[in-house]
């Protein structure tokens, strides 16, 4: 599964809030609506899975991106791992807590070319 491009980068603070949104909703999703696929699919036997959110409300637990540099901050790397060794809630927890972290550093990113008078 390949990570799909950025369709067109946030010009305005408006359009990070936007982004960030539906990366959010995304998130979101994958944890308590569609809790039961995203747990099957980070498999510990798999290799070093992300949770992406993407900006049109969706997710994604794939392999981070292979271009160096990424095009945006990567989420938190080998969320898989612990999934068995943990109770199922404390694992789930963790995984929301490194997906807030990485939904905070894309803002950040983009919204780190702006000046004060944007």
């Amino acid at each position: 599964m390949e990570m799909p491009p950025i369709s067109s980068t946030p010009r305005t603070v408006e359009e990070i809030f936007k982004d960030y949104c539906g990366r959010r909703n995304g998130i979101i999703r994958a944890l308590t609506q569609e809790v039961d696929e995203f747990y099957s699919l980070c498999d510990p036997e798999k290799e070093n899975l992300c949770l992406y959110g993407h900006p049109n409300n969706t997710w994604e637990a794939t392999l981070p991106a292979e271009e160096v540099p990424p095009e945006l901050p990567e989420p938190a790397l080998g969320i898989n791992f612990a999934r068995d060794g943990m109770n199922r809630r404390d694992w789930l927890s963790l995984v929301a807590v490194h997906s807030d972290s990485w939904l905070l550093s894309v803002a950040f990113y983009l919204g780190a070319r702006f000046n004060g008078n944007d």
